[in-house]
């Protein structure tokens, strides 16, 4: 067990022996579902202070430019460099949109970012849910690792700036100026499925120069935290649709069968439609209730009835992102 879990599983016992004895029912009744949020938040939050590092790191090679690596080792031709296949997997891809007129501003973009690939590389090594570190810049550059098919995933004519994970960071956004997240499931241009990310903005004298990424793929988010839980266990965004969840959970809501494949298939199939997912669409009337229960009235402890069965559900609503994980009790 990692010493970050060790941490927060003490922090929540701690926190559950210093309750009032009538509460102890509640509190037993909600421990799985509370510590399953409490370490997923938590690692959350570690992503949150590596973006920020990150953002100084990038807003200090801008005030402060020392150079980077030779002109020679890219080439501003076409949309694209160090692409796959091919691609040197030490250094990031660069892709830069035909909406970047100013070449002269996107090479110097280039050059002074340069460094930041030994930092990408470091912070995808560090964090297995990280699938892809990268930014996006106004002069229409894009700086992504680890490096992929920029001629194959991505189209000349494509505003950089018009995508949530660039303007959910802008000021008008993110007046803070601070990490954001962008919970809202899309799907990734490069081809890594449907993802939420982690923004932050980078500014230079109030100008914004660029917005910093880590993307986390639905998959990352089954196989590092759903799977590994013995509960059963799913997430939903704050529109109703299913985030992540194991089968039978799923079923329980009268969503999609899922018996003949897995989710994490599902979700990364092309026929994957997020309204298929959604609690309020259920065929269920009492699953679409229960639905409107938790997200608009906040309501915890809930019940179902199953082939005369009764199921109970705890709602347990997250705080960095609009989620709600729900634990079934069959």
């Amino acid at each position: 067990m990692k010493v970050s879990t060790l941490i927060a599983v003490f922090v929540f016992f701690s926190f559950v022996s210093c309750q009032p004895s009538s509460d102890n029912g509640a509190q037993a009744d909600f421990f799985e579902i509370n510590t399953f949020v409490s370490l997923l938040e938590y690692d959350l939050g570690l992503l949150e202070e590596e973006i920020i590092k990150l953002g100084a790191t990038s807003q200090n090679l801008l005030e402060n430019p020392s150079g980077g690596i030779a002109d020679s080792d890219f080439k501003l031709e076409g949309i694209s460099s160090n692409s796959e296949p091919g691609a040197n997997p030490e250094y990031s891809s660069l892709f830069f949109s035909n909406f970047g007129k100013d070449r002269e501003a996107i090479r110097q973009m280039i050059l002074l970012t340069n460094p930041l690939d030994e930092e990408f590389k470091k912070i995808t090594e560090k964090y297995p849910t990280v699938s892809q570190v990268y930014f996006n810049s106004k002069v229409q550059l894009n700086r992504l690792y680890p490096p992929f098919n920029v001629e194959e995933m991505l189209e000349p004519d494509l505003d950089l700036t018009k995508f949530n994970f660039y303007y959910e960071g802008d000021e008008q956004h993110n007046p803070s100026k601070g990490p954001v997240w962008v919970d809202e499931m899309y799907i990734d241009p490069v081809g890594r499925g449907w993802m939420v990310t982690l923004a932050h903005p980078v500014y230079v004298d109030g100008d914004l120069k660029m917005v910093l990424g880590f993307d986390i793929t639905l998959n990352d988010i089954i196989e590092n935290y759903i799977n590994k839980s013995t509960q059963e266990l799913i997430i939903v965004d704050g529109n109703g649709t299913v985030v992540a969840g194991k089968a039978k959970a799923i079923e329980a809501l009268a969503l999609p069968s899922l018996k003949n494949y897995a989710y994490t298939q599902t979700i990364t199939s092309d026929s994957y439609r997020k309204e298929d997912f959604n609690l309020f669409k259920s065929k269920d009337k009492n699953v679409r209730i229960i639905a409107d229960k938790i997200i608009n009235a906040n309501e915890e402890t809930l019940s179902l009835s199953e082939n005369n069965a009764k199921l109970k559900i705890l709602a347990k609503k997250m705080s960095k992102l609009n989620w709600y994980v729900l634990e079934i009790q069959f």
